[in-house]
């Protein structure tokens, strides 16, 4: 398996969780109460920020790791574009 496809299924995987601790966030902050045991609906908020901010790096070093020879990049076969 290739760097680039691993990095592209953790920045999914980070985006994912960052995107299920947002939705959680917004719950918690309709229900108004304590919303999976967090009584501060903000809390999910602060967590996002830092999956959030992992699935763009990892997007950004999957479009800079790739097969480079002569300044062009390979797809996923290894075929030149």
């Amino acid at each position: 398996m290739k760097l680039n496809t691993i990095l592209n299924y953790l920045a999914w995987g980070a985006g994912i969780a960052g995107g299920l601790l947002v939705l959680g966030g917004v719950i918690g902050f309709l229900t108004g109460g304590p919303f999976l045991g967090v009584a501060n609906f903000y809390n999910f908020f602060y967590f996002a920020n830092s999956f959030l901010l992992f699935a763009i790096f990892l997007v950004a070093a999957t479009r800079c790791c790739c097969c480079c020879k002569d300044d062009k990049c390979c797809t996923d076969e290894g075929k030149k574009e």
